[in-house]
C-alpha cells in the first residue's frame, strides 16, 4: 500500500521531510512557490539518495514519486500526512493552515516544522485545532531519525 504525504514549503527542512518520505516509499506532493524549488529539491535528493541508505541495516523500500504541484489544494488532496515547513512567521503559518484546512481530508494530521511557536499559537483560528502538532526534525531532516513532537 502506497502512502501519500503533502509537503508545504520545500526549503531545507521541507526538502528534508520530502526526501525522508520519498526514500521510505511514500509518494510526495510538494508545494513551494519558489521558482528554484525543483532545482533545490533535486540537489537535496541526490545527496539523500546516496547517504540515507547507509544509515539502515536493511534495504530501503522502492522510492516514492515526487510531484511538484502549483497549489496547496493540489498538494493536500488525498494526503495522509501534511507537513508544513514555511518560514517562521506566525501570520504566514495561519494563512497556510487555513488553506490546508479548506482542502485537506478532515482526518489528516498536520505537522508543523517550527522551532519557535507552541501548538496553541499555531492552531489559533483553526476549525479542527486538535489535528495540528509541532513536528520539527533534528537537522539534517533527511538523515536523522528523531523529531521533536510538541502537543502543548
Amino acid at each position: 500500500m502506497t502512502h501519500t504525504a503533502a509537503i508545504i514549503g520545500g526549503g531545507v527542512i521541507g526538502g528534508g521531510w520530502a526526501a525522508r518520505f520519498l526514500l521510505n516509499g511514500w509518494n510526495v506532493s510538494l508545494f513551494d512557490p519558489d521558482p528554484q524549488a525543483t532545482r533545490k529539491i533535486n540537489e537535496l535528493l541526490t545527496n539523500a539518495r546516496y547517504a540515507l541508505p547507509m544509515l539502515y541495516d536493511t534495504a530501503l523500500p522502492n522510492e516514492g514519486t515526487l510531484t511538484h504541484v502549483a497549489t496547496i489544494a493540489e498538494a493536500v488532496s488525498g494526503s495522509e500526512w501534511i507537513q508544513e515547513s514555511v518560514p517562521e512567521r506566525l501570520e504566514l503559518k495561519h494563512k497556510v493552515f487555513a488553506e490546508i484546512e479548506s482542502h485537506a481530508p478532515k482526518d489528516t494530521v498536520i505537522g508543523s516544522s517550527t522551532s519557535g511557536f507552541k501548538p496553541s499559537q499555531l492552531n489559533e483560528g483553526m476549525k479542527t485545532p486538535n489535528r495540528l502538532m509541532v513536528t520539527h526534525p533534528f537537522n539534517p531532516a533527511q538523515y536523522t531519525f528523531l523529531c521533536t513532537i510538541i502537543l502543548d
